[in-house]
Formats: structure tokens, sequence, C-alpha cells
């Protein structure tokens, strides 16, 4: 065999050639495992990596960009800056307030006067409405409760400008107050809102509306609000008798605040401080209990297990019930539908939508609040309606109860909560609704036996 027909191989684990040593089997064995070991490696190499390849690229393709796999950091974290930081109070106001004219998100101004007093988190906020003309009330209410409040100042005006001669007054009378009085400088979160007036030179929201409850309930400082109406004050242990009840809040359950009201045969209208005065003066009926739509003492609230003197639950709830409560200022709790201009149809609907959301309505007997009407004159208190425009409210409320109720019931179900106690309560009051609308929306939700498919 001559050289040129011998097989080549590289110099280190090639076979012998003449005049080298012959290879032993050994040596030719591992020579073999070696070579093809190697070639294994780069074959599975590139299988795998084309393998990952089709398979990122698919991913990418059907089903979007990859997780995060790192926590997203946010800008109250970091030094970072965001559009959002960059985002104007109108544009968040337009988004938290979707269904209100821009006409009054564009002119709110949060905190424009802030109370000196930082409140505990697990305090108790009074949210208000505050008009030009109601500064004695404010002030009132801030002495009675001593404690956190949160009051919407709106201001009417014509030119939505801070040089309006209607805000610049209205300011310099509340400068004048804050200055004076201890009680509202330490305690009173002021945010003002412009509002326009229309050609009648009539306010578009004259009296508070969800709108107003919604903003003072969002800055309030606590953990917890009080939606309070006009003319009624608490009496002076109601914040620290509620304090006892925060357990109950925490459930994302509402506490109920009977409201008494004097009677055209009081002869006085001093506010009574203890139960014992208060039952006497029911007992004369120079006062009684009030729930707006009833007869005094004949309402949900329920005079009878009032006298009890112990915590209750409001069985006879109905769609139009309006009481005082303090409700979890958080998003557990449904925020107010801010479509309706008059206060009664708001504030029903607000109650209505936190209770068939699951929340309980539990009657504190130890506190209470008085109405106390100041000016029985008063805008506030007898706003001028049509008859037409009363309908028309009225046909509102009814629409807004039954797409309350397919919305709310749709939530429980989605998030699997339609067979827990949770859902008593759509299902007590929706259960017509549901069952006549839930045809194709509602699948498979049985409502007392009947099963909307």
């Amino acid at each position: 065999m001559t050289l040129n027909m011998l097989p080549i191989f590289s110099s280190t684990n090639s076979l012998p050639i003449s005049g080298t040593p012959r290879l032993t089997p050994k040596k030719f064995l591992s020579w073999l495992v070696t070579t093809r070991l190697v070639r294994i490696i780069v074959i599975t190499y590139i299988v795998f990596s084309a393998i990952f390849s089709f398979t990122h690229i698919f991913k990418r393709l059907y089903f979007g960009r990859s997780k995060i796999l790192h926590p997203i950091l946010r800008t109250y974290d970091t030094n970072q800056m965001s559009p959002l930081s960059e985002m104007s109070n109108s544009y968040r106001f337009s988004k938290m307030h979707s269904k209100t004219s821009k006409l009054f998100t564009d002119s709110l101004y949060p905190y424009y006067y802030r109370a000196e007093h930082t409140p505990e988190l697990n305090d108790i906020t009074v949210t208000t409405f505050v008009s030009p003309q109601g500064f004695d009330d404010l002030i009132r209410l801030a002495e009675a409760w001593q404690g956190p409040v949160s009051a919407v100042l709106h201001v009417p005006t014509e030119t939505l400008d801070d040089t309006d001669p209607r805000i610049v007054n209205t300011l310099a009378t509340y400068n004048d107050l804050y200055k004076r009085n201890e009680v509202l400088k330490k305690h009173v979160d002021i945010h003002l809102l412009a509002g326009p007036i229309s050609i009648n030179n009539v306010t578009i929201l004259p009296r508070p509306t969800n709108l107003h409850f919604n903003i003072a309930r969002f800055f309030a400082r606590s953990d917890f609000v009080l939606f309070l109406d006009q003319d009624t004050w608490p009496t002076q242990r109601a914040r620290k008798i509620l304090g006892k009840y925060k357990e109950v809040l925490l459930q994302t359950d509402i506490l109920v605040l009977p409201t008494f009201t004097f009677t055209e045969l009081a002869t006085s209208h001093d506010i009574p401080r203890s139960i014992d005065e208060l039952t006497k003066l029911i007992k004369r009926k120079h006062m009684g209990l009030k729930d707006s739509g009833w007869s005094l003492n004949k309402g949900p609230t329920s005079y009878e297990n009032w006298l009890k003197k112990k915590v209750y639950n409001v069985s006879d709830y109905e769609m139009h019930y309006q009481p005082n409560f303090v409700v979890k200022r958080g998003r557990d709790i449904p925020w107010c539908t801010e479509r309706f201009d008059n206060f009664e149809n708001s504030k029903a609907a607000c109650l209505f939508q936190m209770y068939i959301s699951g929340s309980e309505l539990w009657v504190i007997p130890e506190a209470f609040l008085i109405e106390y009407h100041y000016n029985r004159h008063s805008y506030l208190l007898k706003p001028v309606e049509s008859k037409w425009e009363k309908t028309i409210k009225d046909r509102m409320y009814t629409k807004f109860f039954r797409e309350a109720c397919i919305h709310h019931a749709r939530i429980l179900d989605s998030m699997g909560e339609w067979n827990t106690l949770k859902a008593n309560h759509v299902k007590q009051q929706c259960a017509r609704i549901i069952t006549n609308w839930g045809l194709g929306i509602i699948d498979g939700l049985t409502l007392d036996s009947v099963t909307a498919v």
C-alpha cells in the first residue's frame, strides 16, 4: 500500500501510517467514542436551537408578548418619571368621573384648603357639601364632630376663571373664617369645585349630589367615611361610639346612624344629648325617627328595633331607602353613580349599589343624628321641580335600578360568588329583573328555584 492510498487523519486522533506504532483496540475505541459524542452534542444543540426558535416565534405571533418576570416599578416607589406623573388633574378626573360634564372636572381643585391636623387612618371622616352660603353650617359641623371633615365647596361661576368675582368673594369669606376658627383650621379639608351657571343664572348642580360625595370620599384622609345629609348634626358621642364598630366596616358592611327630627309640636329645639332625653321627646311626639319617604318612626330603620338598644340588621330594605351611613372608603365599596342631579335619587342609588353588591346594613342604637333645619326656606331643602321633571327623574331611577341589578349580578357570577351569602341581596331585590332580563345575559343563575338560561 502506497502512502497516497492511506486515509488522512488529524495528528491527534488519526490511525497510524507506516513508520508509526500500530493503534491498539483500546485507543481506537476511545477515539470512536469521543468522535461520536461530539457529533451527538453538536446535533442536539442544533435541534434544540431550532425548536426553541420556532417556539419563541410562534408564541410571539399567536400569544403576544411574553410575561414580565420582574416587578413593575411604580413612580411613587422610584425617582423615575412616567406619563402618569405628567397627567393633569383634568385628565385624571375626567376618567374618574366619566359620566360627569368636563365643565366640573376641569375646575376641581383638591385640598384648596388643607387641614393642619392629619387624621389617623382608622378615624372616620365626614363627607359633606358646602355652598357659598353654608359656611356657618360647616363651622357647626366641625365643632360638633371634632374630627376630620372632607368638604366640597361648590362655587357657581360664569367664566371658570379664578378672577371671577364669585370665587374671589367666596374664598375671601372662607379665608377670614379659617383664620378665626381653630376647629375649622384644624380638621376641615376643602376641595374647591367651580361650576358653571345656566342662562337663567341658576347653577347646574345647586344641591349636593353623588359627584360631590365621590370627590369628598376620594380625598378623605382616613379609611372610613360618613355620608351626612345637609342640616344634620352628629351628637357629641357619635364619633367615639362609631369607633367601637370598625370591625363591621372592615367586613365591607355598612353602619346606619338613625336620624331624628323635630315635629311641628316641638316647643323647644334644643338638641337632646342622651338617649333618655331623646325618647322622652319622642313619647311627647316632639321628635321622631326620620326615613325620607316614610312617616316618622315607620321606615326601614325601625324605631321598635332601635328601642331594644342592640345593634340590628335592616330587614325591610327598599330601593328608596337613604339613611345617613358610614362605609369603608376604598374600592371594596362601589362608588356612587353620578347620573342624578338631585340628592334624593343620588343617595338612594348610592346605597342601593352598595347593598346589592353584598354589604349588610347594621343600625347602631347608641349613636344618633339630629336633623335641624336652621333655614326651612332654604333652596337646598325645597327645590323647585315641575311634575314633568319629577316624572323624568323617577323613570331614570327605575332604569338605573334594572341596570344595577344586571351589572352586580354578572359581577358576582363571574367571581364565583353567586351561590354565596354575598349574593342574597341582589337575588332578593332583583329576582324579577334578572329572570326577565337574564335570558342570554346571565347563564345558569338560579333565583328562588327559577333558572335563567
